[in-house]
Formats: C-alpha cells, sequence, structure tokens
C-alpha cells in the first residue's frame, strides 16, 4: 500500500518599491529592508544585493541542512562565536 504524505503549503507576500534604478525597499509581513549599492547616498545599514543573496542563501542552507540531518538521524547544532 502507498502512503501519501501531502505537503505543506506556504504563502508569502513580498513587495518591492523601486526608489531610485538602484535603491530597492522591501517589505515582507510586517518587516521592511532597504537594499542598495554601497555610495554616498546608500544608508551605510543597508545591505547591498550581493549581501542580501548571500545572506538569503545562508539562511536556506541552514534550514535545509537542518531538515536532511533529522531526516536522517544526525544532531545538528549551533555555534554563537
Amino acid at each position: 500500500m502507498v502512503t501519501v504524505k501531502e505537503k505543506t503549503t506556504v504563502t508569502q507576500r513580498i513587495r518591492g518599491n523601486c526608489l531610485t534604478h538602484s535603491r530597492t525597499e522591501i517589505s515582507a509581513t510586517s518587516r521592511r529592508s532597504s537594499i542598495s549599492p554601497r555610495s554616498a547616498k546608500a544608508p551605510t545599514w543597508a545591505p547591498t544585493p550581493t549581501e542580501m543573496m548571500v545572506a538569503a542563501l545562508i539562511a536556506c542552507t541552514n534550514v535545509i541542512s537542518h531538515k536532511c540531518a533529522k531526516k536522517h538521524g544526525v544532531e545538528a547544532q549551533s555555534h554563537d562565536d
């Protein structure tokens, strides 16, 4: 007999407001962030597009790694510096 496991569905709403040719404000749920290349006019706290892309890749790798570890009975640990 075949067992069917239903996949979880996640709905997301992310909005981007393009303020200039290089600066974008992103809002997802109740969080807002600004993304822009480094320049004299860019806020110093805003990540660059490359930094944001790498941060998203790190976050995704973390989630998938923990899911794979759990599936295979491996204990994954976090380390704070």
